[in-house]
């Protein structure tokens, strides 16, 4: 049948409903002034922000709104009030000599919508800190929603809210809490629910679901009270297994829609082809096999970037503890640890690449029935439910196994490396960047099984890549979140390049003010 499900109808109209409001505001955005940012430092801007980014090693999605937030984060540790008032022009100047921003596409009015938001969260910051809540806090809750917030002025989203709700709807309908847990369902299941989709199919971090959050529920930054008691229950119900559980069932069964959304980021009119379904799957399946060719390009960007992440830690890191250790413990540098912990993880990651396939016409028709029986009416539908645990009984002796399998691999390797001159500081940093690299291998890695509905068959090179990596993929995840908490090279970015650069720049581009100015009068 081609007739469109309950949710394909409703998805169908809401993004002709969205089309309409985004072609009406870039309507009345090209008749509005336009800022034009005149500044020197723009190839020194753009250069220290592909560093930075490189260093921070963040999702494509999220550049903008982290370079927002740092921006922000500055004159909120300043607390001159006067400054945000102001800050969209210097925000504005930033951004586009970054390259975030094409020049002469940020209106008057924009800014000037900025400036408000700037204001009203600087007021809500200091509100909550009269209110005895943590400094940090504090910083974090106001600056996700001024960061996003910001970010939603510059950049069109609703086909991103659109997509989501659609999907909200979908996996509630689609799954059964009460078989999922199997007992009571939880209280928060709604809203975590929520969450996980938002970390499945939009990659949203913390700030992104708060802020969504936020709106959904229409508080506003003016409403302190109820400000706190939201902001709380979100940090409670992201930190629950709840969350987790939830998104691991829904990231593994996402692809279909996954395909959907890049359909509409790269433009293509969804509403006006849902309405033909040959037309539609037509689209759909032209969609899939052009991101088969756009992940393996991704993949390789992710390798560049990950090994350009890894090298400049390592140097850091080289400069600021091996070197040292080496002339205190031994009077000269030790320089076989040196360059093999120097060489090893950019090596190691390349060769994780080698690895990784992509999938095949199989999942292709796949992907194609299961987005059919999504939107489609007469077509069944999938009902998904927790993932069985593999072996049952058998599953813990097996991970004591593959426990001990670890210990006994990372013996082993300390065994080999002492023998050629590594000492514990050594061996230590070998680890850490070993675990390092294989959870960025990892992680690119996901971006094929992104796209899978069909188990790929495992050769066996990834089977022995599997066996002997997982371990420290598993290091280099709890290394991550701590990494994540207290960025140090990013810290030592910011203090020593970035809070300068910028501020002499800032000084360069008031001088030429002045300098015009003087000749103006002339």
């Amino acid at each position: 049948m081609d007739t469109l499900s309950v949710i394909g109808e409703q998805f169908r109209a809401a993004l002709a409903s969205a089309r309409t409001f985004r072609d009406r505001s870039r309507a009345q955005q090209s008749k509005q002034e336009k800022v034009h940012v005149v500044g020197a430092g723009a190839t020194l801007t753009s250069a220290y922000e592909q560093l930075r980014n490189a260093a921070e090693n963040t999702e494509e999605h999220l550049l903008l709104q982290n370079a927002i937030r740092r921006f922000y984060r500055q004159l909120l540790l300043t607390r001159d009030r006067k400054d945000l008032a102001r800050s969209g022009d210097e925000l504005a100047i930033e951004l586009t000599l970054a390259g975030y921003l094409q020049n002469d596409s940020l209106t008057v009015k924009q800014i000037k919508t900025i400036n408000a938001l700037a204001v009203r969260y600087g007021e809500l910051h200091d509100e909550l800190r009269a209110r005895k809540i943590q400094a940090e806090v504090v910083m974090r809750w106001v600056l996700d929603m001024l960061s996003v917030s910001i970010e939603r002025e510059l950049s069109d989203r609703t086909n991103d809210d659109v997509f989501m709700q659609f999907c909200y709807e979908y996996f509630r309908a689609t799954i059964d809490p009460k078989k999922l847990f199997k007992s009571k369902v939880p209280k928060d299941y709604e809203i975590a629910l929520f969450m996980a989709i938002h970390r499945g199919l939009l990659r949203s971090d913390g700030a992104v679901i708060r802020a969504d959050l936020m709106r959904r529920y229409q508080v506003g930054p003016t409403e302190a009270k109820q400000f706190i008691a939201l902001a709380k229950h979100i940090d409670t119900v992201a930190s629950s297994k709840l969350v987790d559980k939830l998104y691991r069932l829904i990231d593994r069964q996402a692809a279909p829609e996954r395909i959907v959304r890049r359909m509409l980021n790269e433009g293509v009119d969804v509403s006006r082809l849902l309405e033909s379904k040959t037309q539609f799957l037509g689209a759909y399946e032209t969609q899939v096999e052009r991101e088969y060719k756009q992940t393996g390009a991704r993949i390789q960007r992710a390798i560049v970037k990950s090994i350009i992440f890894l090298f400049i830690t390592k140097v850091l890191i080289g400069f600021a503890v091996e070197v040292p250790y080496d002339l205190i413990v031994h009077g000269y540098i030790v320089w076989v640890p040196l360059i093999i912990n120097l060489l090893f993880p950019p090596i190691y990651m390349a060769l994780l690449s080698l690895t990784l396939t992509l999938p095949g016409p199989a999942n292709t028709r796949a992907l194609v029935d299961r987005i059919s029986s999504v939107l489609y009416s007469g077509d069944a539908r999938l009902q998904l439910q927790s993932a069985q645990v593999l072996f049952g009984k058998k599953s813990r002796t097996f991970s004591f196994f593959y426990t001990l399998f670890g210990i006994i691999l990372i013996g082993m390797i300390s065994w080999g490396l002492i023998s050629i001159g590594f000492s514990l500081v050594h061996l230590v940093i070998f680890f850490v960047f070993l675990s390092t690299a294989s959870f960025l291998g990892f992680r690119i890695s996901r971006m094929v099984r992104e796209l899978e509905v069909v188990n790929s068959e495992q050769s066996v090179l990834t089977f022995m890549r599997d066996l002997f990596y997982l371990p420290f993929v598993v290091i280099g995840q709890w290394l991550s979140d701590r990494y994540a908490q207290v960025n140090i090279v990013t810290l030592v970015l910011d203090m020593v390049i970035e809070l300068p650069l910028k501020t002499i720049l800032r000084l360069v581009r008031q001088w030429a003010v002045f300098i015009n100015a003087k000749k103006d009068e002339i």
